[in-house]
């Protein structure tokens, strides 16, 4: 029993590779765009079919560079990426599964340190800044101790 493609289903496909021709997306996030853009249900479930079968909609792998992203890039804690991730829609299961073991976070948030210390006034609110950048207090502890080491090294 195959349905017969309709041009709205063309249409639809050509939109949604379209989109993802300018960035990944989530499925659910595609689906948003191409209801935004008119489609129907029959039309949407036909053209992330066909990005999925293509290998152009591939949460796996778009979910694994948004965590180095975030990481690397932004510098944000465990929490705050998890955050993140969901708002771009992401599933749960899959971002339960996420693969955080490449990321130094400890690291990253002595990066984070000594990007943003010059606009605290003093170390305790550098400290709820960077619990709210998502990292956990042992991270933050360990970090201040990578920071001070470096910046002896340096003096």
């Amino acid at each position: 029993m195959s349905k017969e493609i309709t041009k709205g289903m063309e249409k639809a496909a050509r939109s949604a590779l379209n989109i993802l021709g300018y960035a990944d997306n989530t499925e659910k996030k595609l689906r948003e765009k191409l209801t935004r853009k008119g489609f129907n249900e029959d039309e949407r479930d036909f053209a992330v079919g066909y990005a999925k079968k293509m290998g152009y909609l591939n949460e796996k792998r778009h979910l694994e560079m948004a965590v180095y992203s975030l990481a690397n890039t932004k510098l944000y804690g465990k929490k705050r990426i998890v955050q993140d991730l969901y708002v771009k829609g992401f599933k749960k299961s899959d971002i339960a599964q996420a693969d955080f073991s490449e990321i130094d976070f400890p690291k990253n948030c002595a990066k984070r340190i000594r990007q943003t210390k010059k606009n605290y006034s003093d170390v305790n609110k550098l400290y709820i800044a960077l619990l709210r950048y998502g990292f956990s207090g042992d991270e933050i502890k360990e970090a201040f101790k990578i920071y001070k080491t470096e910046s002896e090294e340096n003096e």
